[in-house]
């Protein structure tokens, strides 16, 4: 199978092209605020490397977020675009999740997932380690550093791995728990594309025209005011 997977939910996207179980070719990237006018250069940059045309890819996975409310809306968007256009398969995937990814086949652990939020909150899951497909224990959710606290209470006999952008008031207030901080910071495009792939061999699909990112609170829009 040869997958294309978009991870553009935070400053920090990435693209990459997975065949089987190999990553053929990746691109990690700051999007710098021009997200739109670069994705698809860097796309074509992508499969140009790992030699493969866009009409030959069999499945898509992008990254659903939490994140950027731009970011996150333009990778959804091209990739339900490709995957409609091509009549590919698509699955979609909380960025959550695919940090997750990179520490749940770890068995005895809890891995808590997170992704910086505004106002000193941020998003985040906690998932139970020994399995390949993470499935949250706790709910996905925007924390403040005493509820993440209070999360992992019931928890506090295991050791945790905290992975992503972990600010550093949240690292204070768990001092106190068994906690490693995992180097990895930001949702890869090479781990959504592991994780897709496994999805869509257990036959999960998602429907491209309804697809939608994942947002856990309203984007920080101002709206314009009533003349």
């Amino acid at each position: 199978m040869r997958l294309l997977a978009l991870e553009t939910t935070g400053d920090i996207c990435s693209i990459a092209a997975v065949q089987d179980a190999n990553l053929v070719a990746s691109l990690t990237f700051a999007h710098g605020m021009q997200l739109a006018t670069r994705l698809i250069p860097f796309i074509d940059h992508v499969l140009h490397t790992a030699g493969w045309e866009i009409g030959e890819v069999d499945a898509f996975a992008t990254g659903l977020g939490p994140g950027s409310f731009t970011g996150t809306r333009v990778g959804v968007m091209t990739a339900k675009t490709f995957a409609q256009v091509y009549a590919k398969p698509i699955v979609g995937v909380c960025s959550l999740d695919i940090l997750a990814a990179e520490y749940t086949f770890i068995p005895h652990h809890l891995i808590c997932a997170v992704i910086p939020a505004r106002r000193g909150e941020v998003y985040a899951a906690i998932y139970e380690g020994g399995s390949h497909i993470p499935q949250p224990a706790v709910e996905r959710a925007v924390y403040t550093a005493d509820a993440l606290h209070s999360a992992l209470l019931p928890y506090i006999a295991n050791d945790v791995i905290l992975v992503g952008e972990v600010p550093a008031d949240f690292l204070h207030a768990l001092a106190d728990y068994p906690v490693c901080l995992a180097p990895i910071k930001h949702p890869r495009a090479e781990t959504l594309g592991q994780l897709g792939k496994r999805l869509l061999e257990q036959g999960h699909r998602d429907n491209p025209l309804t697809l939608v990112p994942m947002y856990l609170k309203p984007p920080a829009i101002t709206m314009p005011k009533s003349a």
